[in-house]
């Protein structure tokens, strides 16, 4: 929620442990490893010589790369790294951050660290609209603020029955909006002066309703937990059978107002009613969250309408990010033209056929030729189980499930139960057996039935 574009993964790498599509290893740390990597790889270390020459020589596009990088923007590679370095190993290392596989395999990767202040607060603030938040957005970023997360009326009231809630969240409209804003220092007298000029800078502002800064655990934990619990909140209330899709955009923060106010009436054009929009203000990032289902061609077409709609309102109207830090991915692959021209995106096709001249990373993510690659193969959402139908594939259960490294992963087990479904009628359709019973005495869950696991394997 901090690290804005000057504390991200861009910024503070160190070192990489790489592996490349043919099997060399690089380890960036390690000198003698670097002088093996530029005998054997010459190739990629002199095309990055030469693609930093080309890109610097290129003033119109230096200038554009500029541009895009004062904004979080993870669209495509980072072509910050041809104009920040002339170092091809500075360069390889800066390229990697963001490229999802597509150039080589990282294998180990070490980070400068920050400063973690020991005194924090927060504070809930609540304004009339979206256009007062935004211009005390502005205001904001002028004082000792770490962050600064807006959420609009839908957002606020997707949480608002919630446990913990502040009471005067069921009373607002959905028109409010809400900065949550939170300060850090070194010394708690540090941290009370923050606060006070925090606060002070928005005199002139209409502050509709607010929880005062704070540093109870208890209580920050209860404001920090409305703005982590909008993307569950979304996916609880889907119909079954369709998707929770979060995207994530970045618009000049002088443009913040409008660029939300388009995206609600675009929601409303695509009857999109669910939506609701939240993110990090300070830089101008915003998150939306909406539902789809694709089990008709109708709403395929109605998701790559406004697909299209909102490429067109972030890349060109307002020259944002389309991607501003969730990566580009396969549903944004189509749009990266769009957002850096051709020029720009010819060069991430020369970085790419540098890295992997046989497109066997990866294939179809970041770089990709199919106009409609967003809307074709798409993953099918089918009606399975009570538990699983309530999924909403976020990923946070992986990395703690006691279960992932003995046997299926909790999605791994999700995806082969709705697998099993779509091949069977739907009087049918259930849980298999096997996937219900417990661990058994060794720890392990037992194999799934054999017709399933050829369903799988289908």
């Amino acid at each position: 929620m901090c690290c804005g574009t000057a504390q991200n993964s861009y910024r503070t790498v160190d070192s990489v442990k790489v592996v490349f599509a043919d099997g060399t290893l690089l380890n960036t740390a390690d000198p003698q490893s670097v002088e093996a990597f530029k005998e054997k790889r010459s190739d990629i270390y002199q095309g990055l010589l030469d693609l930093v020459e080309q890109t610097q020589k290129n003033s119109e596009l230096t200038h554009r790369i500029h541009h895009k990088y004062r904004l979080k923007n993870t669209t495509g590679y980072a072509l910050n790294a041809l104009v920040d370095f002339t170092d091809p190993i500075d360069v390889l290392e800066h390229l990697l951050i963001g490229s999802e596989g597509t150039l080589g395999f990282i294998a180990e990767i070490t980070y400068n660290t920050v400063v973690e202040h020991e005194f924090k607060a927060s504070s809930l603030l609540v304004f009339a609209d979206i256009e007062e938040a935004s211009r005390a957005v502005a205001t904001l970023a002028k004082t000792p603020v770490a962050a600064v997360e807006l959420m609009d009326g839908r957002a606020l009231k997707s949480v608002a029955d919630k446990p913990g809630m502040p009471e005067f969240m069921t009373a607002l409209d959905i028109e409010a909006a809400a900065l949550l804003v939170e300060t850090h220092a070194s010394s708690q007298d540090d941290l009370d002066t923050q606060c006070s000029s925090i606060l002070d800078s928005l005199g002139d502002y209409s502050i509709i309703e607010s929880v005062p800064f704070t540093t109870d655990a208890k209580m920050v934990a209860t404001l920090w937990g409305i703005r982590k619990g909008m993307f569950p909140a979304v996916g609880a209330v889907r119909e079954v059978g369709t998707t929770v899709i979060i995207e994530d955009v970045a618009f000049p923060v002088e443009s913040l107002a409008n660029g939300v106010r388009d995206l609600q009436t675009l929601f409303d054009k695509y009857q999109y009613n669910e939506a609701i929009i939240f993110g990090h203000a300070l830089e101008g990032n915003l998150h939306f969250v909406f539902t789809q289902g694709f089990d008709t061609q109708e709403e395929i077409d109605r998701y790559g309408g406004f697909m299209d709609d909102v490429a067109d309102l972030v890349a060109v109207k307002y020259q944002g990010s389309l991607k501003a830090e969730h990566g580009t991915g396969r549903n944004m692959a189509p749009y990266v033209e769009l957002e850096w021209g051709k020029d720009g995106y010819a060069l991430m096709q020369q970085i790419k056929r540098l890295f992997d001249p046989d497109g066997l990373l990866n294939p179809g993510v970041i770089i990709n030729d199919n106009p409609h690659s967003h809307i074709e193969n798409l993953k099918p959402m089918p009606a399975a189980d009570d538990i699983v139908d309530r999924c909403i594939e976020c990923g946070f259960c992986e990395p703690v499930c006691p279960s992932r490294t003995l046997t299926l992963s909790p999605r791994q087990r999700i995806v082969s139960t709705e697998s099993y479904n779509v091949a069977r009628p739907p009087e049918k359709q259930s849980m298999p057996v096997s996937l219900r019973k417990p661990l058994n005495t060794k720890g392990l869950i037992p194999v799934p039935q054999r017709d399933f696991a050829l369903t799988v394997a289908r």
